[in-house]
């Protein structure tokens, strides 16, 4: 079988890590040739396992291709059945997007959620699969700690949008501890679309004066960010939708309790064996003037309760045991169900029946 990928491939977007980690999954089980969007990167980057894919030449692209990134850029994708991933977060998918992913043979999403959103949008289901994505369940580790006297640190991974609802955290952890608290919000949360962002300018904004141990942490490389993970103790993403989720995953492998809303692509990933489902407080319209301009209607979003929020995050400081046996199991469920080679088996399974 003739398998091709398209998409960005370079660099630390979670595009790219979704492409690289899925395609050099895939390639264990069945030869793939990578097609990046990206050229103008080095190779340098990446790991001989994956720039592996890049090694053969053009080809007539005959045989399967599969496209990783934003919508638009499926049209980049070409073979005899062209799939598409498909990852979208509000209830309602803007026109021009339908009609790229109506454009593909199949699509494929990473949940349930996101199935049912697709088809909720007029999209035929049975076009659409549910192919899951992963994480490195080798890389993502948990790590033992040296250093009793550090604080107990919270991380948020995510870039800084309304969506991702991190503003609203930083105002909830100030307010639930005290400055002099030995606790910390670490937060991976920059954002290279927006020009000129700071995300230590946006926390200031966000505490508008207030003391609080919050701490920003800029772009790193994957091992970096491996490490901080280990380096925590309770991941806390209070989202408003996720099409899937990357970072949860990660913190889970990295045997963290995850504090996430119950809501889309998470819902289907995160339970109180392994963390705390935050609540949803209502649905709310989607509001964010810069990914989501308003006069382009792209339905509703989950409001989190941010009451409960504040009360599991000194839920979990006081019951610090319990957190962390529920980090343990989250460490033993990401290897049993969420690792790339998980979703590889997915793909080929599909691939197969083509």
């Amino acid at each position: 079988m003739d398998v091709h990928g398209y998409g960005f491939y370079f660099g630390p977007t979670t595009w790219a890590r979704h492409a690289r980690a899925f395609f050099t999954a895939l390639h264990r089980q069945m030869p793939v040739q990578m097609h990046p969007l990206d050229r103008d990167k080095t190779y340098a980057e990446l790991a001989p396992e994956e720039a592996a894919l890049l090694s053969a030449g053009e080809s007539d692209h005959a045989g399967i291709g599969i496209g990783i990134g934003p919508m638009e850029s499926m049209r980049a994708v070409r073979g005899r059945c062209r799939i598409g991933f498909a990852v979208w977060e509000t209830t309602r998918l803007p026109d021009e997007k339908r009609a790229q992913l109506r454009a593909l043979d199949e699509v494929w999403t990473p949940s349930e959620w996101g199935r049912e959103l697709l088809v909720a949008n007029g999209l035929d289901g049975r076009n659409i699969r549910v192919v899951p994505e992963g994480v490195d369940a080798q890389r993502f580790v948990p790590r033992v700690r040296t250093d009793s006297g550090w604080p107990f640190r919270f991380l948020c991974v995510g870039k800084w949008e309304v969506r991702k609802g991190i503003e609203e955290l930083v105002r909830c952890f100030a307010e639930t501890f005290a400055s002099e608290e030995a606790v910390e919000l670490v937060l991976h949360a920059h954002n290279p679309w927006l020009p000129g962002f700071d995300p230590g300018d946006a926390v200031r904004r966000a505490l508008g004066g207030r003391e609080s141990r919050v701490r920003v942490s800029y772009p790193m490389t994957e091992p970096e960010l491996a490490a901080l993970y280990a380096a925590c103790d309770v991941f806390v993403l209070p989202t408003r939708a996720e099409g899937w989720g990357l970072p949860v995953v990660e913190a889970m492998a990295c045997g963290l309790p995850v504090i996430v809303t119950n809501y889309s692509a998470p819902a289907e990933v995160i339970h109180e064996g392994v963390g705390y489902p935050l609540r949803v407080a209502r649905m709310a319209p989607v509001r964010d003037p810069y990914f989501f301009p308003a006069n382009t209607g792209y339905g509703e979003w989950a409001e989190p309760d941010w009451e409960h929020l504040r009360v599991l995050l000194r839920w979990v400081v006081e019951h610090r045991e319990e957190a962390a046996e529920k980090g343990r199991q989250a460490r033993k469920e990401a290897l049993a169900r969420w690792t790339w080679d998980h979703a590889a088996a997915a793909a080929l399974t599909r691939l197969r029946e083509i």
